[in-house]
Order: C-alpha cells, then structure tokens, then sequence
C-alpha cells in the first residue's frame, strides 16, 4: 500500500522534512516514488509548499496519507476530511473528576437506596397499626 508521509532531511536538531509517495513498508528515509512536497515546521508560521496535481493524483490513486501528512493537506484545503482524534489516556485531572463523579453518583444511589428503605420500613409500621385496630 502507498503512503503518503515525511522524509526527515536537515541538521541535527533541525529537522526540515520532504513530503514523498513511498510504500508502506519502506523505512522512513529509506525508498520513495515520487517528491510531491516540502515542510518545514521550524519557521514562523511553518512553511508547506506542496505540488497540489500530484497530491490528488495519488490520493485519488489510493495512497493514503500519515496523520501528520493527513493534518498538513488539510489546513492546506486538500482534503475536506478532518485528521483522525488521537487517542490518549485521560489526564490526572480528568481522572480525578471522573472518580468524583463516580464517588458522587454512588452516594446519591446509597441515599436513594437508605430513602426507600426507611420508607418501605414506615409502610410496615403503618400496616402493622393498621392490622392492631381491628
């Protein structure tokens, strides 16, 4: 399968990368099919320069493209589809307000549970002076 994605070229600690058709299968900087680009996210706002014919071309040819890439054509208008969510674990905080809520709900049914006890013992009581008058 063909994919779209970054070639890493530049200095150390300079990354400026190339954005190039190559097979799946091949190493990041290894074999490639074709340049269809360049991307450099060192500058202020980053630099995309990108051969929009060939883009389409291989898009509509089947090649799919990294996420980074995916995210890259479409702030450049190539692709309508928005990139793909990450999926991340949950922050400590969102940890925490999920065991708060969690810690809350369990109280609120306790509550809930004491509640209909007391009630179902009243309902006894009331029975039982009920069934004493006559």
């Amino acid at each position: 399968m063909l994919r779209i994605r970054l070639r890493r070229t530049g200095k150390k600690k300079q990354p400026y990368y190339r954005v190039v058709v190559a097979d799946q299968r091949a190493p990041r900087d290894g074999d490639f099919i074709e340049v269809i680009g360049h991307y450099n996210p060192r500058t202020q706002p980053t630099t995309v320069e990108l051969k929009e014919e060939r883009v389409k071309h291989w898009l509509s040819v089947g090649a799919q493209p990294s996420e980074t890439v995916h995210r890259v054509l479409h702030k450049a208008g190539l692709i309508e589809v928005g990139p793909p969510k990450r999926v991340t674990k949950p922050s400590r905080a969102e940890r925490e307000a999920e065991a708060a809520a969690a810690a809350a709900a369990q109280a609120e049914a306790e509550a809930a549970a004491e509640a209909a006890s007391a009630e179902a013992s009243a309902d006894e009581s009331s029975d039982d002076d009920a069934s004493d008058e006559s």
